[in-house]
């Protein structure tokens, strides 16, 4: 495989081009979670974790090699320093929204559990200390709830 040198500049501008759209990615998904649609946060999901991945590697590289940068306009480095701060902000909002879904969704399913183990009593049956008990046992329950989801 033949290795080609790519200027500073055309590194700014294709990890700029990069940031600018996963930028763009994470603030519809934060707005599909705010407004509570669940398919909203899987439609450009491979998008998504494809310019998330290249974004990533491409950081780490000019990490590892300052010099990767050389020629890049005083203005690419600038905006991609606005990017990256943008993206940090993206990020933190959305691990803000993906917690709060995941706390409406437990609680709903804790609701319906609840809710669900109360409709259902068994037979009357006579107890330990010979009185008559209901049968509703409120921790049995016909759902599963898998807490790792």
């Amino acid at each position: 495989m033949t290795q080609f040198s790519v200027s500073g500049e055309d590194r700014a501008d294709r990890l700029l081009a990069m940031g600018q759209r996963l930028l763009q990615l994470i603030q519809a998904e934060i707005v599909a979670l705010r407004e509570r649609r669940l398919d909203g946060a899987s439609i450009d999901f491979e998008e998504k974790e494809r310019l998330a991945h290249a974004y990533r590697l491409e950081i780490t590289h000019i990490k590892a090699d300052p010099t990767l940068l050389s020629g890049a306009r005083p203005d690419q480095i600038q905006n991609l320093r606005a990017i990256s701060s943008g993206l940090e902000t993206a990020l933190s909002g959305h691990q803000a929204a993906l917690s709060a879904m995941k706390e409406v969704s437990e609680g709903l399913v804790r609701s319906i559990a609840g809710e669900i183990a109360s409709a259902r009593g068994g037979p009357a049956s006579y107890g330990r200390s010979g009185t008559l008990q209901s049968g509703a046992r409120p921790d049995s329950s016909g759902l599963t709830i898998n807490a790792k989801a």
